[in-house]
C-alpha cells in the first residue's frame, strides 16, 4: 500500500520549529510511522489521517521520500483527515493510476553524494557532527537488488525498475530465477531487500572485476521493512550481512576496506587532512582493486570507495544523508581535481561547466541506463543525462554563479553530439 489510513497515536509541537508538529501514527499490524507536518491541518490523538508512505507517487507527480525536518525524521506525508476505517488502502484515491499497475514497488538504493556536497549540507543546516566512517570498495558493474517477501514471493530489480528474465538487466533476473530456492530460503516476517553489484564477465570492461570468468552478486547492504507501513532499516556491517545470508558460490559480501576514520565536520583542518589521506587510498585502489585481487587473484583497475557511517542506527534516511563516495580519476562523473575534496569545483564559464559534468564515465552510465546505443534511444539518453547532472550540480552551479537554464542547452548539445558519434561507430 502506498497511501494508508492511519490513526494518530501522539501529537506534539516540534521543539525546533513553531510551524511544525510531530506525530506518531499507525494501525493494527503496521509499524508506527513518525510524521512531521505543517499547520495546514492540525490532528488530534485518535484522528484518522491519510498518510503517503515513502515510494508513493501522488496524482500531482510528487514522489514521497523519508526526510528529516529540523532534526526529526518524517517517514511519510500526512495528506489530510479521512473518514475511512484505520488500515484502509487509499492508494487508488491519492496515487497516479500508472504507478498502481506495478505489482511490486521499487526499493531504490539511494544516489550517493561526494564529500563536498555533504560538507555543504551540514554548513547550510548549521550542524558540525563528528562521524566515523568505514569504506567498502566500489565495484564497476550494474546495481541490482532482490526483494524477498514474507509470503515467499521474490522480485528482482535494477537501479531504476523491476526486472524479469524476459526484460532483464545483464542477466541478473535470470540468475536470481535460476537460484530461486536460495532466495526463498531467506523468507522471514519482515520484508527483505538485498542490495549489491551484479558484476563480472561482459558487464563492464575497464576494471579488474571485468576480468572474472563468470558473473557474481557482490552484496553491500540489506534492508528490512520498507513496505506495508514498515520503516526501512539498513544493515551495512559485513558480519551482520553474512549472518543473514547463507553461503553461495556466486554471492559475495563486500568487507570493509582499511581502517575506520573519523571526520569532524566542525574542524576544517582535520577534514582536509583526512581528505588527503582518502585521496591516497582512492589512488591506490585505482591502481589495483584490493578485494578483487585477494578474492579472485585478478590484478587491475579499481573504481573507488563508498564510505558508510558507523554508529548511526539503522534508519535508512540517516544512511542516505550521510553516505559519500570517492571515485578514481578514470571513473569520475564530475571531473574534480581530486577524488575527495571539501569544496566544489568552480567552473569559469559554461563550457568549463560542461566539461566538468559531461564526462566519459557519466556518458557511459547513461548508455547503460537506456540499454545501449540506438538511434531511437537518444531521447531517453538525453533525459537521463540531464536529470543526472541536475540533481548533482547544485553546489557547482552556485559556486560558478550559474543557473540550470543557462547551462542546460550546452550540456544537452555536448551529450547529443557524443551519442550520435557513438551511433556512427556501432
Amino acid at each position: 500500500m502506498s497511501v494508508i489510513a492511519l490513526e494518530v497515536y501522539t501529537a506534539e509541537q516540534h521543539p525546533n520549529a513553531d510551524a511544525l508538529r510531530l506525530y506518531q501514527m499507525g494501525a493494527a499490524g503496521y509499524e508506527t510511522v513518525p510524521i512531521v507536518a505543517n499547520l495546514d491541518n492540525l490532528y488530534a490523538v485518535g484522528d484518522t489521517v491519510a498518510v503517503a508512505l515513502p515510494g508513493a507517487t501522488l496524482k500531482d507527480g510528487t514522489t514521497i521520500k523519508a526526510v528529516k525536518l529540523r532534526g526529526y525524521t518524517s517517514a511519510g506525508m500526512a495528506l489530510g483527515p479521512v473518514k475511512q476505517p484505520v488500515g484502509t488502502d487509499l492508494s487508488m484515491q491519492f496515487c497516479r493510476a500508472e504507478v498502481l499497475l506495478n505489482a511490486v514497488a521499487l526499493q531504490k538504493w539511494p544516489s550517493i553524494e561526494l564529500l563536498h556536497n555533504l560538507c555543504r549540507r551540514f554548513e547550510l543546516l548549521g550542524e558540525a557532527p563528528q562521524i566515523t566512517y568505514h569504506a567498502k570498495v566500489k565495484l564497476d558493474g550494474t546495481n541490482g537488488g532482490v526483494q524477498v517477501f514474507s509470503d515467499r514471493r521474490i522480485a528482482v530489480q535494477s537501479r531504476s525498475q523491476i526486472i524479469t528474465p524476459h526484460a532483464d538487466n545483464a542477466g541478473f533476473a535470470a540468475w536470481v530465477s535460476n537460484h530461486l530456492d536460495y532466495f526463498q530460503g531467506l523468507t522471514g516476517e519482515q520484508h527483505l531487500t538485498i542490495f549489491g553489484e551484479w558484476c563480472g564477465q561482459g558487464i563492464q570492461k575497464r576494471t579488474a572485476i571485468a576480468g572474472l570468468d563468470r558473473r557474481i552478486f557482490a552484496v553491500f547492504a540489506l534492508q528490512t521493512g520498507g513496505i506495508t507501513g514498515q520503516i526501512a532499516r539498513l544493515i551495512v556491517d559485513p558480519e551482520q550481512i553474512r549472518a543473514r545470508l547463507p553461503e553461495h558460490p556466486d554471492l559475495f559480501v563486500l568487507p570493509y576496506q582499511g581502517e575506520a576514520l573519523m571526520l569532524d565536520f566542525g574542524d576544517r583542518a582535520q577534514l582536509q587532512a583526512q581528505a588527503e589521506h582518502l585521496n591516497q587510498q582512492v589512488a591506490a585502489i585505482e591502481q589495483c582493486d584490493p578485494w578483487v585481487a585477494e578474492t579472485f587473484g585478478i590484478q587491475g583497475l579499481g573504481e573507488g570507495l563508498v564510505f558508510y557511517p558507523q554508529g548511526q542506527g539503522g534508519d535508512r534516511l540517516t544512511y542516505r544523508e550521510l553516505l559519500f563516495k570517492a571515485k578514481g580519476e578514470k571513473h569520475q562523473v564530475v571531473k574534480t581535481k581530486k577524488s575527495v575534496q571539501l569544496d566544489p569545483e568552480i567552473a569559469e564559464s559554461i563550457d568549463a561547466f560542461v566539461a566538468l559534468f559531461v564526462t566519459p564515465a557519466r556518458l557511459a552510465q547513461g548508455v547503460t541506463a537506456v540499454g545501449g546505443v540506438h538511434t531511437q534511444s537518444i531521447g531517453p539518453f538525453l533525459k537521463w543525462i540531464n536529470q543526472d547532472i541536475q540533481k548533482e550540480s547544485t553546489a557547482e552551479l552556485a559556486a560558478a554563479d550559474l543557473t540550470w537554464k543557462q547551462v542546460n542547452k550546452a550540456l544537452t548539445k555536448a551529450a547529443r553530439d557524443w551519442y550520435f558519434q557513438q551511433v556512427r561507430l556501432v
